[in-house]
């Protein structure tokens, strides 16, 4: 360091060679530390422009949006994500009022969110709808308030986020739940969950609506639950939760509830177990009220038992009338006939005399057989079993056949195909019809015929008598042979078509060929 007297002998003058040189050294000396002083300056700041040059494009390529705004909401500093997030440039975002980005609609919320940045200095978040190019864009904004070390004023130090994503999910979700819940309501079906291992059940809304319980009177525990139940089914509850629970199986069960009114009602309980890898497994499932199902089932039980009482007493009531008939048939006729034939062997036996009496007994045996080949034939028509149909048919035709009633049966090859249940009906039918034109339609030509095509038995039967004006319920209230025709077809589920007029009269009946026919 210069003494005061070496600077004045510098002023003089009056320096000498070798104090100049010692001068001249730490001159040199204080060159080369300012030089080195400022190589690390230089490098110092070399430094400090890369770190800035780095950390300004970590803040520019962030995944969310930065804002810096002063005390009045004029943007200071904003990054790169930040302008995209917005669709507008860097250079026209700063020294703006953040506000005029924004959709007018969201500035309330805005201006609430600043009003409570500076009362806290907690970190704030809100959330804004805003529309950007005409594109709803959903905002998360989180924040918060510092003071400016050098001129002593607020600035907000923000970040922004696009959750449009994630809300439309979120709408979604709802929008999905909402349904389900409409679902679940309008179909009559509450939702419950039972945590595995623990005595809890949780119930939705509607689950007290259909369990008939208010909610403040259920305290979510399984043993409450069992009460709700009715006495007699308590233990077959307790035992089904405890079964699914210990197992992990599924549940289906029914039972009955008594509610607040002391009605009783019947509930449907199903459930699984649903697998969480987050949380415990647990039970979840729905009820329904299925009380009205049940009574309606029962009163369809009972409808059913009562047709098959009806159907048996109908059967039952058939059977006695033809037996009925049958007695008859051999009383009036077959008996008679007997009868005469026992008197004429008794006259023999008095008389002596066979003379006229053995052409009477052969005549009056002739007449039986014929008598108890037709009943035979009536009850059951072995020339359908022994021939076929179409030769039954045919063979019919003839027998009933008159010198004034002439009947003509066409019967199709294809006829032979179908079932012989349903070829026993289509003969009865065959028959029924032909009597009626022999007793009611003053008929002398019918005509019979039977086709098959696509599995469907197609069979008309037309005259050429005198028809008849009533219509066909009206003949079937009547109590006409188109009855028994139209209860066959009903069992048959086939279809009836009848046309009349003062030249004739044609019934065409279509069924399928293979049905198989409840009554025979």
């Amino acid at each position: 360091m210069d003494s005061p007297f070496d600077n004045r002998m510098l002023i003089e003058g009056n320096v000498s060679d070798q104090k100049l040189a010692v001068l001249l050294g730490e001159l040199q000396i204080f060159q080369l530390e300012l030089e080195m002083q400022n190589d690390e300056l230089s490098a110092s700041h070399l430094m400090l422009e890369n770190e800035r040059a780095r950390f300004a494009g970590f803040f520019d390529l962030a995944p969310v949006g930065y804002f810096i705004l002063d005390h009045l909401g004029i943007v200071e500093e904003a990054n790169q994500t930040g302008a995209d997030l917005l669709c507008i440039s860097k250079n026209d975002i700063l020294y703006k009022r953040f506000q005029a980005l924004i959709d007018s609609a969201a500035w309330e919320i805005f201006y609430t969110f600043l009003h409570r940045m500076q009362t806290t200095s907690v970190k704030q978040n809100t959330e804004i709808r805003t529309y950007i190019n005409g594109k709803e864009l959903y905002i998360r904004m989180e924040g918060i308030a510092i003071q400016n070390a050098y001129t002593g004023k607020i600035q907000y130090y923000l970040t922004l986020i696009d959750v449009t994503e994630n809300r439309m999910v979120q709408q979604r979700f709802m929008d999905t739940n909402q349904r389900l819940e409409m679902t679940l309501n309008a179909s009559g079906t509450g939702t419950w969950t039972m945590g595995l291992g623990q005595n809890k059940v949780y119930l939705d809304d509607f689950c007290y609506t259909i369990l008939g319980i208010n909610p403040w009177d259920f305290d979510g525990s399984i043993k409450k639950l069992i009460e709700i139940v009715h006495p007699s089914d308590q233990l077959y509850v307790r035992q089904s939760l405890l079964n699914a629970s210990n197992n992990s199986i599924e549940m289906d069960i029914e039972f009955r509830v008594v509610n607040r009114l002391g009605n009783v009602k019947t509930i449907s309980a199903k459930g699984h177990e649903i697998h969480n890898d987050v949380d415990h497994s647990y039970f979840a499932g729905i009820i329904m009220d299925v009380t009205e199902r049940k009574r309606l089932a029962k009163e369809a039980q009972d409808i059913q038992s009562e047709k098959q009482r009806l159907i048996l007493s109908a059967t039952f009531d058939a059977q006695e009338k033809e037996r009925y008939k049958i007695s008859s048939t051999l009383h009036d006729s077959v008996c008679q006939i007997l009868y005469g034939i026992r008197m004429n062997l008794q006259n023999i036996q008095l008389s002596g005399k066979t003379e006229g009496n053995f052409a009477n007994i052969n005549e009056l045996l002739d007449q039986a057989i014929r008598e108890t080949r037709e009943l035979s034939y009536e009850l059951t028509p072995s020339v359908l079993r022994d021939f076929g149909f179409a030769a039954g048919v045919k063979e019919m035709a003839q027998r009933l056949s008159t010198a004034t009633f002439k009947i003509k049966a066409n019967i199709k090859s294809s006829a032979e195909s179908i079932s012989k249940d349903v070829q026993l009906y289509v003969f009865r039918m065959i028959q029924e019809l032909i009597n009626n034109c022999i007793k009611h339609a003053q008929a002398t030509l019918a005509e019979i015929t039977v086709s098959t095509k696509d599995g469907i038995v197609t069979l008309i039967v037309s005259d050429n008598g005198i028809g008849f004006d009533v219509n066909l319920e009206d003949s079937l209230f009547k109590g006409s042979g188109l009855r028994a025709i139209k209860n066959r077809i009903f069992l048959l589920n086939g279809h009836m078509d009848l046309t009349t007029s003062k030249k004739g009269t044609m019934v065409t009946l279509k069924l399928k060929s293979d049905f198989e026919p409840s009554l025979i």
